[in-house]
């Protein structure tokens, strides 16, 4: 009959799919290493335990993956990604070092537990499942999707909420969003740069093409409504630095144009109408008149002043090893109440923070580990590497990025995503090169 046809029908379709996607460990390393992926960028716009949780599926699909692959093929793959491991093990030592003086263990274990997060870049380049083109285009498509649904529902609640968001704005307070403020407002600049990037690349089909250029030109006006000054910065630089790879490259000076038009007007626009946006700009201001009068002891702004203050005057007091992680809290509150400074938050400054826990031997560690990364071959010929080092580097003199767990991975996943295709391109040449020599 009909309907038990249908039945019949059903059922090898799942079986079908059971199949293709847990009927060897292969497949089911690859439907995982999407599986993780598709999480983490949920994750970036609605929960740090989903970029937790994706994250960890990643690097397990990529250790079971190892289990498939042949000896030679691993000793490639380690042999390939052997500086990229080289370079996270300085970073992490340069976290071990800050361990050095501190009578107390409890913030320094913390940090570790952070950092040891970086060893899933090696694991994850070295062993992860194939992964191609068709796939990265879904996960970009995937991400500007989840970033427009989800700034959607952030503007519906403060126009639901109009009245209270917006005292709150004026007193420094931010709109409210699923991660923090800060975090939410990076990743969405980094979605907007990625379909900016990919509609100047003709990367789509027109019909995507289209989507691709409708949903970023959202982000950009959610990124000026969300009014998070980090993303300003973020998606202005890395604007500028698009446009001017695109001038030099591609020659395409005549849409290179309208888009700037278009970001200087919109930014303009912004202003004038965006009510969200002239209280942040009007905030800014007011609180750094307070800073400068010496009464910021209440406003968000000064309170991150003071936080510099501190951590500089603590630093120059322990220059070689810092005050080490363990004690760091303890310190800056006693060196707050010595100099008179209002508050003891760690400083607003990755750098500084690195220098205040570590003194300038962690400092060398963390420097090192970054001129590791841009040594490598690899990395060096990618544009998408070059632009999100700059924008992470810039971001580190604004807020201590990587002092937090989905500052970390943040950067682990998004980088990951740039390098993993030509690390994957690269382990098959060696592969086939190593095979030709040994056949011949």
């Amino acid at each position: 009959s009909f309907r038990q046809n249908m039945i019949n029908t059903s059922r090898t379709r799942v079986l079908d799919f059971v199949l293709r996607n847990f009927g060897s460990i292969a497949s089911l390393c690859k439907w995982g290493m999407n599986a993780g992926v598709y999480l983490t960028i949920s994750g970036l716009f609605a929960s740090r335990f989903l970029i937790a949780c994706g994250m960890i599926v990643m690097g397990c699909a990529s250790l079971l993956n190892m289990t498939t692959l042949h000896k030679q093929d691993i000793r490639i793959r380690l042999h390939l990604v052997k500086p990229v491991a080289i370079a996270v093990s300085l970073l992490v030592l340069g976290v071990v070092t800050s361990f050095l003086g501190s009578e107390q263990l409890g913030f320094a274990m913390v940090r570790l537990r952070l950092y040891v997060a970086f060893l899933l870049i090696p694991l994850i380049l070295a062993f992860a499942p194939p992964i191609d083109r068709n796939h990265i285009r879904n996960y970009l498509l995937y991400a500007l999707s989840s970033a427009a649904i989800s700034s959607i529902f952030i503007q519906l609640n403060y126009f639901q909420h109009y009245e209270t968001i917006s005292k709150e704005l004026s007193t420094g307070k931010p709109i409210p969003t699923p991660i923090p403020h800060i975090r939410y407002g990076m990743f969405l600049s980094f979605t907007f740069l990625g379909g900016l990037f990919a509609f100047l690349s003709k990367t789509y089909p027109v019909r995507w093409q289209v989507f691709v250029l409708l949903t970023t030109l959202y982000l950009g006006f959610s990124i000026l409504f969300l009014s998070v000054r980090t993303a300003w910065l973020v998606s202005f630089l890395g604007l500028l630095i698009i446009l001017a790879y695109f001038i030099m490259q591609k020659r395409r000076i005549t849409l290179i144009s309208i888009v700037i038009i278009a970001a200087i007007g919109g930014s303009i626009l912004a202003y004038l109408f965006i009510p969200s946006v002239k209280i942040k700009a009007g905030y800014t201001l007011y609180d750094w008149r307070k800073f400068r009068e010496d009464k910021g002891s209440e406003y968000s702004d000064s309170e991150r002043l003071y936080s510099l203050q501190n951590g500089w005057s603590l630093w120059k007091e322990n220059k070689w090893l810092g005050v080490g992680s363990g004690d760091l809290h303890r310190q800056l509150e006693q060196n707050a109440i010595k100099n008179h400074y209002p508050g003891s938050q760690i400083p607003h400054n990755q750098w500084l923070m690195t220098l205040v826990c570590g003194g300038l031997l962690s400092l060398a560690f963390t420097l090192l580990f970054w001129y590791q990364l841009w040594r490598n071959p690899i990395h060096r010929k990618l544009f998408l590497f070059h632009l999100l080092v700059i924008l992470y580097l810039v971001t580190f003199f604004f807020e201590p990025t990587f002092e937090t767990s989905i500052g970390v991975l943040s950067f682990v996943f998004i980088l990951i995503m740039i390098l993993l295709q030509s690390y994957q391109g690269e382990q098959k040449s060696r592969l086939q090169l190593v095979s030709g020599r040994g056949s011949g």
